[in-house]
């Protein structure tokens, strides 16, 4: 009964917020219980969350309602090069991801797939060759050239920025919607994406799925894009 009163107070209090804080809900507490400890309203705030009333967009960001998790689909292509990698590069880091996803977010679709394998740095040279063996439609980032609609199911090997926002799936290291986005605004080989349609994108990404603001702006930051990226979520929002 405490969580349904709960989120129907904060839905009232919180109507004109888009977002608000851990600090703002502890003080929508203090308001009827004004020596309320912070680690009670901590507590409720993971009650709120773990029963799908709030959901947790960044470091100590809330909105109302679910989370809703990015899975991107996997083509049985793309698992087979993850799992290759995996068997044969055990101790790095990397993730894969298909261009396709963009069609759920972008107004002009796009018809046809390009296999993103990201890994460290270091080994991009020696996963490059090592997918040459099985596979004849592999690129180095380095040798790309053109427009991507040109390397269509083209696996391409790029590298992965340190740190970078992953998640696993099926026991395949797969990349974050956030880490999605970050590319897509901020990579060459992407620059078809990056003019008016970016904000089609980001607005329709942010709307569908629930997005981990600070995670995404940390990884921008990584990639020296974070202010840009950062104007970019205040003119969607405004």
């Amino acid at each position: 009964m405490r969580i349904i009163n709960d989120i129907n107070s904060i839905k009232e209090h919180f109507a004109d917020h888009e977002t608000f804080s851990t600090n703002d809900i502890f003080q929508f507490y203090k308001i009827k219980e004004p020596q309320i400890p912070r680690a009670t309203v901590n507590w409720r705030i993971y009650n709120l969350v773990h029963s799908g009333q709030l959901q947790r967009v960044g470091r100590g960001i809330y909105k109302i309602g679910k989370s809703t998790t990015f899975k991107p689909m996997l083509s049985n292509k793309t698992k087979k090069v993850a799992n290759q990698v995996k068997k044969n590069f055990p101790y790095i880091n990397f993730c894969v991801w298909e261009l396709s996803v963009v069609n759920q977010f972008s107004q002009h679709l796009i018809n046809y797939n390009v296999h993103f394998v990201d890994v460290e740095r270091d080994v991009v040279d020696s996963v490059y060759y090592n997918l040459r063996e099985t596979n004849s439609k592999v690129m180095h980032i380095k040798n790309l050239y053109d427009g991507l609609s040109d390397w269509s199911d083209y696996i391409i090997v790029r590298s992965l920025v340190s740190h970078a926002p992953l998640q696993e799936m099926h026991k395949i290291p797969v990349a974050t919607l956030e880490k999605i986005l970050v590319d897509l605004f901020s990579d060459k080989e992407f620059i078809s994406f990056q003019g008016s349609e970016i904000y089609t994108i980001f607005e329709n990404a942010l709307d569908a799925y629930t997005v981990n603001e600070s995670a995404m702006l940390r990884y921008a930051d990584r990639k020296k894009k974070k202010e840009k990226i950062q104007s970019l979520l205040k003119t969607i929002n405004a």
